[in-house]
């Protein structure tokens, strides 16, 4: 079978693509995986045919103005992401639409448009996603919402605003669908869902569709990295250790991290590794014999090696971590808008992790008293308990599952 993945975004929206292409690959699909030219270096880790597209993000990432725009106001950052973002989704279509004609069964973030293009394909189309954004529900309202105080009985038309955002990007699908000749259609249109989910962290709402699904989470079955001897060496020892990530968020906060830092390691008798990645890669770390700061590291090899994870709330980060055993303390960096709140009160629901405090929101106080918390026994328990749970699952498994079924009743149709 043919199948096509594609995806547009940071890293985090990515991965979880090239994740399951190359899982595909090895049971005998033909995969091409789509994204930015610019994770080209990320997808040479995997066994995928990748497929680019010219788009630089992490120049987006670095733009000053914007970053103290993210997590505010959606609507103004689409204002001024026109000039930079436009070109790449243009571009991003061309190729989407080639493999459109090429592929039996497309798997997409909907964040690539593909519904605004596709609908002549839509029999080929299942939507994927590591975030439940698309599918209205009444048991929550939607994750990059969830701060937003509402009654109940409004979750599912919070659903309603992620999609009039998707299709209010009329400009570069206009373009395209002029270049190509394309008649109008819906910027919207329904398909399969499948979101890399665990269901023993978030239990499937009971008034889904039944062709919208929890696979389980879309994690690498066996890291091929290994921790550099710098990081086996510092993790050696009797002493606890904590990792703090923020990914590829912008690190915003009126405390200077070497602050935090400093008042972790004093008031705890613990280890911090500090992983720099996009969010801090400009920061200047003072140094300390306990703490060691890299620019990155395999999460999935690292994380089971510590004791606690400190983060910004990232789906795939959260997936990891809770994977691993370890207990988790989210600072979102996207607030209020952003679904990394939503996993930060999901893992204290779950008992795996402390109350997520926004990061703009963080002051020494309540650092401290969460970093204590954090290191409760209870939680380690219920984290490793959870962590048993999911080891029961095979999210991989699973969504090659849904994909050959959806292909095999494809052909059935077709014959």
């Amino acid at each position: 079978m043919k199948i096509a993945l594609c995806s547009i975004g940071s890293r985090g929206d990515i991965q979880p693509f090239l994740t399951v292409g190359e899982y595909l690959a090895k049971h005998e699909h033909e995969v091409k995986v789509s994204s930015a030219k610019m994770y080209e270096k990320l997808a040479s880790a995997y066994a995928v045919n990748y497929v680019p597209f010219e788009g630089n993000y992490e120049s987006i990432m670095d733009n000053e103005a914007l970053k103290k725009e993210i997590g505010k106001n959606p609507f103004k950052i689409k204002g001024k992401l026109k000039e930079k973002v436009y070109p790449i989704i243009e571009n991003s279509l061309d190729t989407y639409y080639e493999l459109l004609q090429w592929c039996d069964v497309m798997l997409y973030h909907p964040k690539t448009l593909i519904d605004s293009i596709g609908k002549e394909h839509q029999y080929k189309l299942i939507k994927g996603y590591v975030v439940p954004a698309f599918t209205p529900t009444k048991e929550f309202k939607n994750p990059l919402f969830e701060v937003i105080p509402l009654p109940k009985f409004l979750n599912k038309i919070t659903y309603k605003i992620i999609n009039s955002m998707i299709g209010a990007v009329k400009t570069p699908v206009n373009n395209f669908k002029k270049r190509n000749q394309l008649p109008k259609s819906k910027a919207f249109i329904e398909t399969p869902i499948i979101y890399g989910i665990s269901p023993s962290l978030l239990s499937i709402p009971k008034d889904y569709p039944e062709n919208h699904h929890y696979s389980g989470f879309w994690i690498k079955e066996k890291s091929t990295q290994e921790l550099t001897e710098e990081i086996s060496d510092f993790i050696s020892g009797d002493k606890k250790i904590l990792a703090i990530t923020f990914g590829s968020m912008p690190y915003q906060s009126q405390i200077d991290i070497n602050d935090f830092i400093e008042v972790i390691l004093k008031e705890n008798d613990i280890k911090l590794i500090l992983i720099k990645a996009w969010g801090l890669k400009n920061m200047v770390i003072n140094p300390h014999k306990n703490l060691l700061t890299i620019d990155s590291a395999p999460f999935d090899v690292l994380f089971p090696k510590v004791d606690y994870v400190m983060h910004h709330g990232g789906a795939g980060t959260t997936a990891i971590a809770v994977s691993a055993g370890v207990t988790q303390f989210i600072c979102p960096v996207l607030h209020p808008v952003g679904d990394q709140y939503f996993w930060g009160k999901q893992l204290k629901k779950m008992g795996v992790g402390v109350h997520p405090i926004p990061l703009k929101k963080l002051t020494i106080a309540n650092l401290l008293s969460s970093i204590t918390k954090l290191q409760k026994k209870k939680l380690t328990t219920e984290a490793q308990n959870l962590k048993q749970k999911i080891e029961m699952e095979d999210g991989l498994a699973e969504t090659l599952r849904l994909i050959e079924q959806h292909g095999n009743q494809i052909r059935k149709q077709l014959l």
